[in-house]
């Protein structure tokens, strides 16, 4: 008998194997076994998922300077935390887009309802895309954190990613986790909105201001800094995306500039 994933030659009573550690499978797939594997990976209290979400919780720093350390058994690693997290959220947006959560007015967000603007098409289009959305705008949010923490040295570009990557993800893994409470007590999407935008912001201030080892002061400053910067690149993304998008209509023969007269 030889490893499916090495080839090595395995003795009868190996039950990993000793070249590439890999468990050798020797039983049919049952749904007893699944259920088994599923529970032992992922909802045991010793398994690094959990650990990492614990800590994240707790000291954030241990996670991201553990793993930037080589630590690297005892913390899932960032890319694949994101992947949960992103696979998670897929929970919400589902729940969002079928009104689970609540009826969200896309004519008041829309403004002038009379313009030609589709905005439940368009945040339909962002739900559907929101996990490309993500692994895209984390690079955006790691060159922000490079500017704002300019005069800090310690992590470059690619370690700015990882940051974000842990506390993204531990982010979007607790607005999942709410779901069951708004569900059960049917509050209004708008404050749920609200209470992940507080998730976000309070996480994020609480994870960077250890993993940087920063002052109340010195955090409170960065915030502060954080802002405008955030609000320059808001300002040239929406111009950005504003002329694509009119570039859209002009191609598509849908602009009716009498619809902006109105």
């Amino acid at each position: 008998m030889s490893c499916k994933n090495c080839q090595k030659l395995l003795q009868q009573e190996d039950k990993f194997c000793p070249n590439c550690g890999a468990q050798v499978v020797t039983q049919k797939l049952t749904v007893k076994k699944v259920i088994h594997e599923f529970s032992e990976r992922y909802l045991s209290f010793d398994n690094k998922f959990l650990s990492t979400f614990k800590t994240l919780f707790t000291h954030p720093e241990w996670v991201v300077n553990g793993y930037l350390d080589g630590l690297r058994i005892r913390y899932v690693n960032p890319i694949t935390y994101l992947i949960i997290a992103v696979t998670l959220s897929g929970i919400n947006v589902y729940l969002t887009k079928n009104g689970y959560l609540g009826d969200i007015d896309y004519a008041a967000m829309s403004g002038n309802q009379k313009t030609p603007f589709d905005m439940k098409g368009f945040m339909n289009s962002l739900y559907d895309y929101n996990s490309i959305i993500v692994f895209s705008g984390i690079p955006l949010i790691a060159i922000i954190s490079k500017i704002v923490f300019f005069n800090y040295k310690q992590f470059n570009f690619a370690e700015h990613n990882l940051i974000y990557f842990y506390t993204y993800s531990q982010t979007s893994i607790l607005t999942v986790l709410v779901i069951p409470l708004l569900l059960l007590f049917q509050i209004e999407y708008v404050y749920y909105a609200f209470f992940t935008f507080a998730i976000l912001f309070g996480y994020h201030f609480f994870a960077l201001k250890r993993i940087f080892k920063l002052t109340m002061k010195q955090i409170i400053l960065k915030t502060l800094l954080f802002i405008p910067v955030l609000f320059a690149f808001y300002i040239v993304i929406s111009l950005f995306f504003g002329i694509l998008y009119f570039v859209y209509l002009l191609s598509s023969g849908k602009f009716n500039p009498q619809d902006f007269a109105q």
